[in-house]
């Protein structure tokens, strides 16, 4: 009797809790622009459920079901655990705060740690923070957890360029200044060890960037740098700017030159409008590359891409038990350009959606998704799939 006794305060304990918000989106007062959570969805506006001694913990978690056929052929029914976080937060004093990221992906094939910083808070307008940081290079890549988000996959702009998501080992600030009583203006800036040379030789389909992420020991010793600034005239409506450069390729070997110092350069633009039960989301990302001249025929030199999503939210509360309850039509048009030198090497998506949130921190989506393959002799394939996928924080 005891051990049941025992048990029970276990789980007590972890399915009731103790709520710790730390900026909640459900629970910020976006009327008041000093209290309007840094970055929406961001590192500091996640949901915890518990606390142990100083530190908070908490994390979602999804499933998909995936139906996906190509050019008239089943290719893919599954389930897929998808994805399994944790988030811990610690408030270690008044200045000084440590925030981590555990991702197991694939029910557990790929573990890693998506974030682990420190940060110092001088004033509000300049914070130092250092460690594995999610780089702001688009708004996506900052707020991209599955529970926060209307579709089951992610932009292929976000996921094929900017290489959602992008962690990096680094330093740099952030802050905020506001110029009125409604305004804001957000910025980040880093330097870290950026992306290596697997950017060209990691993928056999050519030019990846994707590829050459994860460059946790910088292969080069020369730093890149990554920033962004966000203008908010007021809660609804907010632009940013971003961008990431630095050298990719192994140019020299014990003080020795082997090869020429070569750049990737990424630019990317994003937004963010809601009015009344209406969301406009959207990014725009180009990256240069520089190619070394006998791989020009092989390999990309610029690469773009964007999305534009329309969210639709209507009959909140429609089910009496689930007060907080709503529905969430969305559609969502992405498109990528591989190689914008030549007609083929791109894809164009097309995602119709309706997801229900019994509250909002979970959600059942389901999607229909449409693609566009164009290889690089410019010969089209199609395919089409029907998702199917459950998130949540905890």
């Amino acid at each position: 009797m005891k051990y049941r006794a025992l048990l029970s305060c276990v789980l007590s304990l972890i399915f009731i809790g103790v709520s710790v918000p730390m900026g909640s989106a459900q629970e910020s007062t976006d009327d008041n622009v000093q209290t309007r959570a840094f970055v929406k969805g961001g590192v500091y506006d996640k949901p915890f459920i518990t606390r142990m001694g100083r530190t908070s913990i908490g994390g979602y978690t999804e499933i998909h079901f995936r139906f996906e056929r190509e050019e008239g052929v089943t290719e893919e029914v599954t389930f897929e655990p998808k994805r399994f976080n944790l988030f811990t937060y610690t408030p270690v004093s008044e200045r000084v705060r440590v925030a981590s990221e555990l991702e197991f992906e694939e029910g557990g094939e790929e573990i890693k740690i998506e974030l682990a910083t420190i940060d110092f808070e001088i004033h509000e307008a300049l914070t130092f923070r250092g460690g594995i940081i999610l780089s702001p290079l688009g708004r996506f890549n900052l707020a991209h957890d599955s529970p926060a988000n209307d579709v089951t996959d992610r932009p292929l702009v976000s996921t094929e360029i900017i290489s959602t998501t992008l962690s990096e080992a680094g330093m740099g600030f952030f802050g905020a200044f506001y110029p009125s009583a409604t305004s804001r203006v957000t910025y980040e800036l880093y330097g870290v060890n950026g992306f290596n040379d697997d950017v060209l030789i990691g993928s056999e389909d050519g030019t990846r960037i994707p590829a050459g992420k994860g460059n946790f020991e910088n292969n080069n010793q020369n730093l890149a740098f990554v920033g962004r600034i966000a203008i908010s005239p007021h809660s609804s409506l907010e632009v940013g700017v971003s961008g990431h450069t630095g050298p990719y390729n192994v140019h020299t070997i014990e003080g020795l030159e082997v090869d020429e110092k070569r750049s990737l350069t990424i630019f990317v633009v994003d937004g963010e409008v809601r009015w009344n039960r209406f969301e406009l989301l959207g990014e725009y990302a180009r990256a240069s590359i520089d190619v070394p001249e006998q791989l020009l025929s092989l390999q990309a030199e610029n690469q773009q891409g964007f999305y534009l999503q329309v969210n639709v939210h209507f009959l909140e509360g429609l089910i009496s038990t689930l007060p907080k309850s709503a529905f969430t039509g969305v559609v969502r048009y992405g498109l990528v350009d591989f190689d914008t030198d030549i007609d083929g090497d791109s894809q164009n998506r097309l995602t119709l959606g309706l997801n229900f949130r019994p509250i909002e921190d979970t959600v059942f989506k389901l999607d229909y998704q449409y693609n566009w393959f164009r290889d690089r002799v410019n010969l089209e394939a199609r395919s089409a799939g029907l998702l199917f996928s459950v998130a949540t924080y905890f």
